[in-house]
């Protein structure tokens, strides 16, 4: 991820010069293949090759530089996910490097809990998808690879991650794994919602209609001096990513659009404890009534 992050990048910085892959081989004195597999994120990038291309593409500004080097430097280490790159499906090793990488994530979850915020029993019964029994082994590596995920929230270095997620409020009403399972849920997703870098809303049930439809999304923001925001669309099947702008924007603007017609934080944990804290008998009316509407 990366390696994908810095090419795409030195790629914007070419175009935006109005340069060719010609161009910048030249100035390496290499095939301008070697450009391509660059800025495709196939290959890394020498310290001395970056240099060169920074000089080229005119960006100067020491600190600047050193940020860029520095993620080059860092884009050929191994990460603690690499261990299940074999283990588990590409998509979910590509979620644990993009959250690996970034400072700042936003997103709509309008059915369940997101996974950065689960409780281990919690995974587990979403993971089984709604069955009963032990995980095999392929479950325990996602619910191992969910679980290590999370460690991005109080971090040390880098920064702890920063996330602003709105939940639908049919998140809060799901009882995957039972009702205890649900109410523990409830009490750690109030837990996070209260560490510094992390914001809650809740869309309630009579919000307004949302743009974005009923479907959840994830925007993916990388530190400076990287030019690059990554939209995850989820489905049955699995992920897609999205990099390009025209794709992105609409659903930032979307995403704007839901923090305005959701509760607030303070009224949002209130609601997720007056949830928390419902008789099993009130919490079923609330969903008969929502499915009879």
């Amino acid at each position: 991820m990366r390696r994908r992050v810095v090419g795409t990048n030195l790629r914007r910085l070419r175009e935006r010069l109005g340069m060719t892959l010609e161009d910048a081989a030249r100035e390496l004195s290499c095939h301008s293949a070697k450009i391509s597999r660059i800025e495709a994120g196939r290959s890394g990038v020498r310290q001395l090759d970056l240099r060169v291309l920074l000089d080229l593409y005119g960006v100067t500004d020491p600190e600047e530089r050193a940020g860029w080097l520095a993620l080059a430097r860092e884009s050929r280490e191994q990460r603690w996910w690499r261990v299940l790159e074999n283990r588990l499906p590409q998509e979910f090793v590509d979620l644990a490097g993009l959250e690996d990488e970034i400072t700042m994530c936003r997103g709509f979850q309008p059915g369940i809990v997101p996974g950065l915020f689960q409780t281990e029993e919690y995974a587990a019964a979403v993971i089984r998808e709604g069955r009963t029994g032990v995980l095999n082994p392929v479950q325990q590596d996602k619910l191992h690879l969910r679980l290590e995920r999370q460690k991005a929230l109080t971090r040390d270095r880098p920064a702890p991650l920063d996330v602003w997620m709105i939940l639908g409020e049919a998140a809060l009403r799901q009882q995957l794994g039972g009702e205890e399972v649900l109410r523990r849920q409830l009490s750690h997703l109030i837990e996070m919602a209260r560490l510094p870098n992390v914001t809650v809303q809740v869309l309630p049930f009579t919000s307004s209609a949302v743009p974005s439809g009923p479907y959840p999304f994830l925007l993916y923001s990388f530190p400076s001096p990287i030019d690059l925001e990554v939209a995850l669309l989820e489905n049955f099947t699995g992920h897609t990513y999205l990099e390009a702008r025209e794709d992105t924007e609409p659903l930032r603007a979307a995403f704007d659009h839901l923090r305005a017609c959701a509760l607030s934080p303070l009224d949002s944990e209130a609601m997720i404890l007056r949830v928390r804290d419902e008789p099993t008998a009130s919490r079923e009316r609330s969903s008969h009534a929502r499915a009879g509407q």
